[in-house]
């Protein structure tokens, strides 16, 4: 038998589990993949529905689909990866016996595997949304990219977070869900910061999405106005929720184990 460096170990595991999760999450389905789409682009229809009844076709700049699509998709991405990485231990607990197999593999595969479906399916649905006869414009590549980086940087920081809360103390875990469910509806994926008072913008700019999306929405136009928006808030919670996740994972990953 040849000796295997760590990097070649690891690529390996990791090849494994993402071969294997694919095969448990879409294949099983006839669509596959396809029901990656299927989800944001019914929630983007019935808001679309509801823009077009109410007598609107663009939201600062931008028509609607587009709009909503770089708010939607990507909340659903941030929901996906919180809500994986609270059942990845779990549903790999089986593989955690082999010494090669790490708890942080369980939580990197799930996040990897989601983060790139879900930035082909956001990729896919503005396509689509040219396809069909939209206007869109990409006019800053480089903050589309890193508006999803920082997204993803956040929602897997907050994923080991909850991750180790729901393995470790299942009950209190329940809730997590029932708090993402709100969320929605105050991080800015059907609207614009810009359209509220005062007052209701200095509460909601607490929430480091409504800066992510607004920003994935100037990287479509040169007038989009962000200047309540801050980058640098963005990075700080990337880098303060990747820090307690990770330490958060540190510490207990023997006692997930024995759960």
């Amino acid at each position: 038998m040849q000796s295997r460096s760590p990097i070649q170990i690891q690529y390996a595991v990791l090849h494994a589990l993402l071969i294997r999760e694919l095969k448990t999450r879409f294949g099983t389905y006839r669509l596959g993949i396809a029901w990656a789409f299927i989800e944001p682009l019914l929630q983007i229809a019935v808001f679309m529905g509801l823009f077009y009844f109410g007598g609107r076709v663009s939201v600062g700049g931008l028509e609607v689909p587009l709009f909503l699509a770089t708010g939607i998709a990507p909340f659903l991405y941030f929901k996906k990866v919180i809500m994986q990485s609270m059942s990845a231990v779990n549903a790999n607990k089986n593989l955690l016996i082999y010494r090669q197999v790490r708890v942080f593999d369980a939580f990197l595969t799930r996040f990897i595997l989601e983060c790139v479906t879900s930035f082909i399916v956001l990729v896919g649905i503005i396509l689509i949304t040219w396809w069909v006869g939209y206007e869109v414009s990409l006019v800053n590549t480089l903050m589309f990219i890193y508006a999803y980086f920082l997204l993803s940087i956040i929602a897997f920081g907050l994923g080991l977070l909850f991750g180790v809360i729901n393995t470790l103390y299942p009950e209190p875990g329940k809730f997590i869900p029932a708090l993402l469910r709100p969320l929605m509806f105050i991080s800015g994926t059907f609207f614009s910061i810009n359209e509220l008072p005062s007052s209701a913008q200095e509460l909601l700019l607490w929430n480091p999405l409504i800066h992510v999306f607004e920003f994935m929405r100037s990287s479509f136009s040169y007038d989009y106005d962000t200047s309540l928006l801050s980058l640098e808030y963005i990075e700080m919670w990337a880098l303060t929720s990747l820090t307690l996740g990770l330490l958060m994972l540190r510490a207990n990953w023997r006692r997930m184990l024995t759960q």
